[in-house]
């Protein structure tokens, strides 16, 4: 892992994987990390391509930040990422939380996003969420078997036990803050208003069978909300990049193929 860092003294741990000329610049979920990639990456031809994973701040080999998960400061962040890694220009990919994220580095750096990949991404609105599956969700802070009920009821198709294991080890070194913050960030801050200026194009990758963000959700409130984005589905529900890493992989590179060479 190298390490970049941060305008306020964070450290933000990346990896690069490939050397092509096309950047793509991968944000995880909720108490993820850049090894939740690990399985796509797998799948996926790199031809052509540079893979950028990064651990966001209080996750993964980062430090465990105690402030700065506001919208401002996560976008920041992985804009430091991008240019320690010499990514002048880059296609987001942003997985649940941070298809939010990713959409608001479109919003304020429109000329550095090349295109937008929004796996169950969430909408850039203000999210309804009951107060008893938030106080659930905090309730899994560093709590093993906990974090796997709870990634448990948003998997459908079966997933590696290596995998699942890799998931849980880096989840529970999460502290809470970090996962307080970014969900807090996800579910109450909005900039729904600033999307009808974006023209990045945008595919939005959804599970049939996502009980958070469903087909209809997303189809209304992240591919409505854009001028240039398209509504792709796979049979699974919400973690699709372990669930159907293989599926996930073929339609990320169609959409990369469809935005041409990056010479």
């Amino acid at each position: 892992m190298t390490t970049v860092r941060t305008a306020d003294g964070i450290s933000i741990s990346y990896k690069t994987l490939g050397d092509g000329p096309r950047n793509l610049l991968f944000m995880h979920g909720w108490a993820g990390s850049s090894s939740y990639w690990d399985e796509l990456l797998k799948h996926l031809n790199l031809a052509g391509l540079r893979a950028i994973t990064y651990d966001m701040r209080g996750h993964g080999e980062s430090d465990r930040a105690e402030t700065g998960f506001t919208l401002d400061h996560i976008a920041q962040d992985a804009l430091a990422v991008a240019d320690y890694a010499g990514a002048d220009k880059f296609v987001l990919i942003g997985f649940s939380m941070s298809g939010k994220f990713a959409q608001y580095v479109s919003c304020i750096c429109p000329d550095r996003v090349e295109g937008q990949i929004l796996i169950a991404g969430s909408p850039a609105g203000v999210i309804p969420f009951p107060q008893e599956t938030y106080a659930f969700f905090l309730s899994c802070a560093e709590n093993r078997e906990m974090m796997r009920v709870m990634i448990s009821q948003f998997i459908k198709e079966r997933v590696q036990a290596e995998v699942m294991d890799r998931f849980l080890d880096w989840a529970i070194k999460v502290p809470l803050v970090a996962l307080e913050g970014t969900l807090n960030t996800c579910i109450n801050e909005s900039f729904a208003e600033k999307l009808a200026e974006v023209r990045t194009r945008t595919i939005v990758i959804a599970g049939s069978h996502d009980p958070i963000f469903s087909p209809e959700a997303l189809g209304q409130g992240v591919v409505a909300p854009l001028s240039r984005a398209r509504l792709a589905l796979v049979d699974c529900s919400h973690e699709i990049p372990i669930e159907k890493p293989r599926e996930l992989a073929a339609l990320i590179e169609a959409f990369l193929a469809g935005l041409g060479n990056n010479d």
